[in-house]
Parts: structure tokens; C-alpha cells; sequence
């Protein structure tokens, strides 16, 4: 046998092994796969050689894939960012919020549409909050609806080119052997159909399956702070009783005092311009409060409409220590505004609101505050030594006129993609850096919103791919499996090298599965005259399948926690779900698409 095979196959082993194990990071062990692609190594001849030049080797970091899946790393933040998201995702949650089984099709429905456009993880973490934050609301369990957004994220990555990376990475193969790539809608076809059938087991058989009613979060108790609001000018609560604002329903938000002319008027009375609410309640409620233009928060009126708008700004936890400085004293003597451009929108007295006014209050040690500012300003507080800063939480902008820029973006790509004006290679860039220079996402929050260990797997891997073609490693394993499916029908072969994807990907990382599948598959479509293009878009669907398992995709793996899943729920549910998308791939595929 060929040593440089050999030398593949044991590398690929290795790689297969630290990715199930764990051992060593995903990104670390790209990135090993890489070196053991450019380092020499002894042959049987004597000689030492490597498998790829180095220029070869580090090929994948410059890809197309590469810098598409970064690129819509920062789309995904910035819609993030500037609360498109969570707009959405509240007011379509809380209206049907009554109904289990309604509420559970629309998670699953909100984060399969979000995923077909955007990055299937960040959808997991677009929408983890906002489920947890409203299971609170309405004492429901998270486990009950936590996995219908992590499959949903799965199931809306198939749609669309830039749904999941493994679909990006298939077409960007597709066009390096044949100069053209998959459509962006190519995938919907069959995607539409697997979301189909995996929703009704999913909605008629797999919700059954899942963890019952627990604790919202155990030990987790809601830390509750006291503020105050004004009712501005031109308010549309002028008018209107506590009652009848949905600010104030639903125990949301608890009016300790309506203040007039700083006397106290019952809390029953319309309220009027220049009235003075005491409002109790959570970090989350009051940072609602903060967004509504119907109200202003006392402490928060010292940032400017421009600041309320910006996409860096962040609510922070601080404690104060026992012996703080700043015990006895009240917020009015407080420099936080002036000397970190923060400001304080609450305070908490061993987790529950206190009972005075909150710019009257002489603090303590142990209070918690609730500071509002620029996410630069964050390490300014860190250094003061009178307080402890706690956590740290993304704000997302208020107002729509950036929520709508970056819609727009989102729509400009998917319109150039169909029309062919531009290939995505250059716009999903070029709509990431506009997300930059239009205010829709800042440069720091650019630079975190990618996830760095995956782009360096993704290039370490993408070195081992081009050495299979370079050895002809894929060719060989092609005519080895075309040859095991010699004189039977290749629809069998087709099915079979979809099982194997589909298996691959529940243990390994899906963009792994990708990047090792596509140059077997295009060689086993070349050696026996089927279409390739057909071939790759359903093994990317199938790729995308890995719901058997909580380590398949890192969209599984951040709902476990949280919904308190154990293996069985992934293996109950997920494997059927799995089997589904093979089942439809393989008999739908040839339907849309003439193989032979």
C-alpha cells in the first residue's frame, strides 16, 4: 500500500480520536493535522518528505470558506448587537407563551427561519436568553423548550448557503474542481423536506421524550434592584393607569410608589408628565424599562440619546465589598458618571430591592449595583478597588434604525447571491465590513464575535483535504467504495456514502466531516458518472444532521446545562431526527435532481 495513504489514514485516526475524546481542543488538534501535513517524515525509501509544501499546508487559512464563515460571524453579532433579535424573538415568544406545545413550534420555527441566514450556533445564542429570561417570566421549565432551539438551529442551517459552515465549505470545494458553487437556495429543496418530517416527530412523538417539569434554574434566585423613572414629555403613558401598560403587567415590573410633586399619589391614578415612578424589579426588567421611550430612568438620563444608541454598551454587576469607601454615602456622591461614564440604574440589598429611594439611599457594604456604559469602560471599573464587579452582559442598542441597516445587509446578500451579481465570496464580506462602518456592530465587537478556534480548525483541516487530492488518497477511496458497490444500483452507493457522513458527524465536528467528505464524494461521483453537485448538497445535509449526540455540534452542547438534558434526550429524539434526514436526502435527492 502507498506509505503517504497510510500516513493519511493514520493521521485522519488520530484527528477522529482527539475530536471524540476531548483531549485536546478542536482547534489545537487542526491545527496538529496541518504540521503533520507539512513536516517531513521518514518514507520506506529513506527519504523525508512531507505530504504538502508549506504554502500548501497554510492554504486553507487564506481560503474562501474561511472568510465567508468569519465574515458571518460578524453579520450574526450584528444583528445581535442592535436588538433585531431580541425584538423578534420576545414579542413572537410572548405571544404565544400560554400554549406548551405553541410555544415549542415557535422556537423551533423562530430558530430555524434565524438559522437559515444566520451562523446556527450564534442562533443558540441569540435565543438561550431570551427562552431562559421568559421561562422565569412564566414559571416554565427550560428543559421542555431548549432542544427545539438547538435542532431548529440545525434543521434552518440546511437551507441556505450561508446557513451552516459545512454547506459553504461544500460549495467552496464545488467551484475550486468546477468553477461554479452551489446556489444559495440550492439546499432548500431538501432542507424544507427534512424540517418537515423531523418537526411533526419532533411536535407528535419527541416532545414527549423530554425532561418533565423542574425547577426554571436550579438554586438560581432573581436578584431584584430598586430604581426610578420619570414620565418625560410627549410620554404615551400620559393619560394611561399602571394597569393598563405592559411594562407594568404581569408582575413584570413592581410600582412601589407613584411620586407627584414629590408627594405620593395612589398608584391607581392616570399618570401625568413629570410624575416619578419607584419601580422594583430584575437587571433584565429595568434594562427594558431603560429601551421604552414612554420612560426615563433617573440615574440613565445622563447618557445621551447618541449613547442609548450605541452597540458597545453593556450592563454590569458590581458589589460592593464590606469595608468599601463608598458605604454610608448615597448615589448623588457618587463620581461613577464622571469618572467612568457609567451610570447606576439600580440597587439590590442582599438580592432584593431596598426599600428607600434609590438616590436617597445610603449604601452598604454587600449592595449590589446595576451600572449601564460603554463596554470600554468596563476595565476602567474593574480597577476600582470600592467595588467587585460581578458579570457583565451585552445591552442591545435601542432604537430600529440599525436594526434595520443591518436587515438590509442581510437581504443585499441573499439578493446578490440569487441574481448572480455577486458570488458570496464577496459579498458576505463586504456586508461584514459594512456592518462595521455603518455603526452596526463596532471593530472590538467584531473581532469577538468570531470564533477563532473554529477558523483555526478550518484551516488546518482544509490542509488535510488538499492532501487527499494531492496523493490521490480521494480517488483511491473513491474506486475502493465504488468498487465494494460494483453491479448494483448506485443509488445504494449514493445512500451509503450519506450514512457515512451522517454517522461521521455525530462524533466528530461537522465542518471535519465536510472538509474530509466533499473530495471522496466528487471522486466517487467522477468515477461513476453521476453528478456531483447533487451529491455534495445532500451530504452537506446530511453533515448538518448531528443531533444524535451533545458533542456533534456546539448548538447541542450549549442547551445541555441549561435544559439539564443527559445523553438518553440526544439519543432518544436526535437519532430519529437523524435517521429522517438520511432517509429524506436519499430518496428526495434523486427526485429534484437527475444523479446519473
Amino acid at each position: 500500500m502507498n506509505a503517504e495513504y497510510v500516513y493519511l489514514a493514520v493521521t485522519l485516526a488520530g484527528a477522529m480520536c482527539l475530536f471524540w475524546s476531548q483531549r485536546l481542543s478542536t482547534d489545537l488538534t487542526g491545527l496538529l493535522v496541518m504540521l503533520a501535513m507539512i513536516v517531513p517524515w521518514p518514507h520506506p525509501d529513506g527519504s523525508w518528505s512531507a505530504v504538502l509544501e508549506p504554502a500548501e499546508g497554510f492554504s486553507g487559512f487564506g481560503s474562501a470558506a474561511v472568510i465567508m464563515i468569519a465574515s458571518m460571524f460578524v453579520l450574526g453579532a450584528s444583528i445581535v448587537q442592535t436588538g433585531a433579535a431580541e425584538t423578534l424573538g420576545l414579542k413572537l415568544l410572548r405571544a404565544v407563551a400560554h400554549s406548551e406545545w405553541r410555544l415549542q413550534l415557535a422556537v423551533l420555527v423562530l430558530a430555524t427561519l434565524i438559522s437559515t441566514f444566520v451562523n446556527d450556533t450564534t442562533v443558540v445564542l441569540i435565543l438561550l436568553p431570551l427562552i431562559v429570561s421568559l421561562c422565569k417570566e412564566k414559571q416554565l421549565s427550560p428543559s421542555r423548550y431548549l432542544m427545539f432551539a438547538a435542532y431548529g438551529s440545525l434543521l434552518g442551517g440546511m437551507w441556505t448557503l450561508i446557513g451552516t459552515r459545512s454547506n459553504i465549505i461544500m460549495s467552496d470545494y464545488l467551484r475550486q474542481e468546477t468553477g461554479s458553487g452551489i446556489g444559495f437556495f440550492e439546499f432548500t429543496p431538501i432542507a424544507a423536506v427534512v424540517f418537515l418530517f423531523c418537526g411533526l416527530f419532533f411536535m407528535l412523538v419527541g416532545r414527549r421524550l423530554l425532561p418533565g417539569q423542574m425547577p426554571v434554574l436550579s438554586g438560581d434566585v432573581m436578584k431584584e434592584f430598586l430604581t426610578e423613572v420619570d414620565v418625560p414629555e410627549g410620554s404615551a403613558a400620559v393619560g394611561q393607569r399602571l394597569t393598563d401598560l405592559d411594562s407594568f403587567a404581569r408582575d413584570k415590573l413592581t410600582v412601589v410608589a407613584l411620586l407627584r410633586d414629590e408627594r405620593r399619589v395612589p398608584r391607581t391614578a392616570q399618570l401625568r408628565e413629570g410624575d416619578v415612578l419607584i419601580v422594583r424589579g430584575s437587571a433584565e426588567r429595568i434594562g427594558e424599562l431603560v429601551k421604552s421611550a414612554d420612560f426615563k430612568v433617573r440615574e440613565e438620563s445622563k447618557l445621551d440619546e447618541k449613547a442609548l444608541q450605541s452597540v458597545d454598551l453593556v450592563t454590569v454587576e458590581a458589589v460592593l465589598p464590606v469595608h468599601s469607601r463608598y458605604a454610608g454615602y448615597t448615589l448623588n456622591h457618587m463620581p461613577f458618571s464622571r469618572n467612568y461614564g457609567m451610570t447606576v440604574l439600580g440597587v439590590a440589598r442582599q438580592g432584593k430591592a431596598v426599600a428607600e429611594r434609590i438616590m436617597e439611599t445610603r449604601l452598604e457594604g454587600g449592595d449590589s449595583l446595576l451600572f449601564l456604559g460603554s463596554a470600554e469602560d468596563v476595565e476602567r471599573l474593574r480597577e476600582n478597588t470600592g467595588l467587585l464587579v460581578l458579570q457583565e452582559e451585552s445591552f442591545p442598542a435601542i432604537g430600529k434604525r440599525k436594526a434595520w441597516t443591518t436587515g438590509l445587509l442581510l437581504v443585499a446578500v441573499v439578493l446578490l447571491a440569487v441574481t448572480g451579481l455577486l458570488s458570496p465570496a464577496i459579498s458576505i464580506p463586504l456586508a461584514a465590513v459594512c456592518a462595521v462602518l455603518l455603526g452596526c456592530i463596532s471593530w472590538r465587537g467584531a473581532y469577538e464575535a468570531v470564533d477563532w478556534p473554529t477558523l483555526v480548525l478550518l484551516g488546518g483541516m482544509i490542509s488535510f483535504g488538499v492532501a487527499l487530492e494531492k496523493t490521490g488518497g480521494a480517488e483511491a477511496l473513491a474506486l475502493v467504495t465504488v468498487n465494494a458497490f460494483s453491479g448494483v444500483d448506485p443509488i445504494y452507493l449514493f445512500a451509503a456514502l450519506l450514512l457515512i457522513a451522517l454517522v461521521l458527524t455525530q462524533l466528530i465536528e461537522n465542518a471535519a466531516v465536510a472538509i474530509v467528505m466533499a473530495p471522496v464524494a466528487f471522486e466517487v461521483a467522477q468515477a461513476t458518472g453521476m453528478e456531483p453537485k447533487p451529491m455534495l448538497i445532500a451530504i452537506a445535509i446530511c453533515v448538518s444532521a448531528g443531533f444524535s449526540t451533545p458533542v456533534a455540534h456546539e448548538s447541542t452542547i450549549l442547551v445541555m446545562g441549561p435544559g439539564q438534558y443527559r445523553f438518553k434526550h440526544y439519543l432518544m429524539i436526535g437519532s430519529v431526527l437523524a435517521v429522517i434526514t438520511w432517509v429524506v436526502a436519499t430518496v428526495w435527492t434523486p427526485v429534484l435532481w437527475d444523479l446519473l
